[in-house]
């Protein structure tokens, strides 16, 4: 009768619900580690591997991004694009962080994430302005006839502000994420090898899917919504240029994990546990920002700037660009307040006046707008 009432766990299972609140502990057990080239561990080597790939990359990017300075023409555009540039030498520095401080690694995963929502809403802020850009983007943000009807109201259609709130929250979601991985890590709550709901793991993972899935969504309904307007901007390709780093980084993450919980992949002689887990997906990373990096110069080419004199110089360029107040702004302000201060701000004199004394006339504003293009 015992055993039966034990085999239902009405009775005998204390210590079955007691292992549900302990954290598996990894199985770091493998031989002695020796040099993997010489007197050379791996260590060593992935620390100078993802070194040289991130200089390579910063390389790559500081051409890319002093192109762009030295033809700052179209402030509010290159501004963004310079924003989406920094993202690469952003990853490489991360990357090499967590190869370099394996013991870290776990408190520095989730910043690349931050860094990513930095990137989307910069991102979604140039594809508003490729529509301005045309003609009748005005109305085609604001609704038809907008621009006719002058209306400067800070109102905005309904699509356009779930359009930017569910970008903007990606900001401080990917904040909270970051920083909740470090303290319960810290405490000893977080349980990577753990899906129990008695650990912070599954909840952070949880939230931090519904909240990516969001911010990502939004960018592609707005181009698929504005799909017309991005005819020569080959907007896809520049969203898949940077957006791609940290899927392929979760891909990635998500492979080596399983590899290694089902011991497919386990410790060797020139592998620790810790290098296979942590420092692993970072050097794959670190190896790919070269590559991520020629994609971006190529998605995002200066060409279409270089043709109309600069409005100001490189060292403006460079401090309009990590000038991240404008974006921050949006939370108090509004989003659409800030698509339209964005140009006033930076005094663009040959772009169209967004919020000037009085709606202007509708033919005055196409005039400015075939000016400008």
């Amino acid at each position: 009768m015992d055993a039966f009432l034990v085999a239902r766990k009405l009775f005998g299972n204390d210590d079955d619900s007691n292992d549900k609140k302990v954290c598996p502990a990894p199985d770091e057990s493998g031989p002695t580690i020796v040099p993997l080239f010489g007197d050379m561990y791996f260590h060593t080597f992935a620390m100078i591997l993802a070194g040289a790939c991130g200089v390579v990359s910063l390389l790559i990017t500081l051409f890319a991004c002093s192109q762009h300075a030295f033809h700052y023409s179209n402030p509010v555009q290159q501004r963004q694009v310079i924003r989406v540039l920094f993202l690469i030498p952003y990853v490489s520095f991360f990357s090499f962080l967590i190869v370099w401080l394996e013991s870290a690694g776990p408190y520095l995963e989730e910043s690349l994430d931050f860094g990513c929502a930095f990137a989307l809403a910069a991102f979604l802020l140039l594809l508003c302005d490729y529509v301005m850009a045309q003609p009748d983007g005005f109305d085609a943000l604001f609704g038809e006839g907008a621009l006719k009807r002058g209306q400067y109201t800070p109102d905005s259609p309904p699509w356009l502000k779930r359009t930017w709130y569910s970008v903007l929250q990606y900001i401080p979601s990917a904040a909270i994420i970051w920083l909740a991985t470090i303290i319960s890590n810290a405490v000893g709550t977080y349980c990577a090898t753990s899906n129990s709901p008695h650990f912070a793991h599954i909840w952070i993972t949880v939230f931090k899917l519904i909240v990516t899935i969001i911010a990502i969504m939004a960018v592609l309904r707005f181009e698929k919504r504005m799909k017309s307007k991005f005819a020569e901007q080959r907007v896809m390709l520049k969203f898949f240029g940077f957006k791609g780093i940290i899927g392929l980084n979760v891909l990635q993450v998500t492979i080596i994990n399983l590899l290694v919980s089902s011991d497919t992949v386990k410790p060797t002689s020139h592998l620790s546990y810790e290098n296979i887990v942590s420092a692993l997906p970072s050097l794959i990373l670190a190896c790919e920002m070269p590559i991520f990096a020629v994609l971006l110069l190529f998605a995002f080419p200066v060409g279409p700037y270089k043709n109309r004199k600069p409005s100001a110089g490189p060292f403006k360029a460079v401090v309009d660009a990590l000038n991240y107040t404008d974006i921050l702004s949006a939370f108090f302000r509004g989003p659409m307040r800030l698509v339209r201060e964005q140009q006033k701000h930076l005094d663009r004199a040959d772009s169209i006046a967004l919020i000037p004394s009085g709606p202007p006339q509708y033919e005055e504003a196409m005039t400015y707008q075939e000016r400008r293009y």
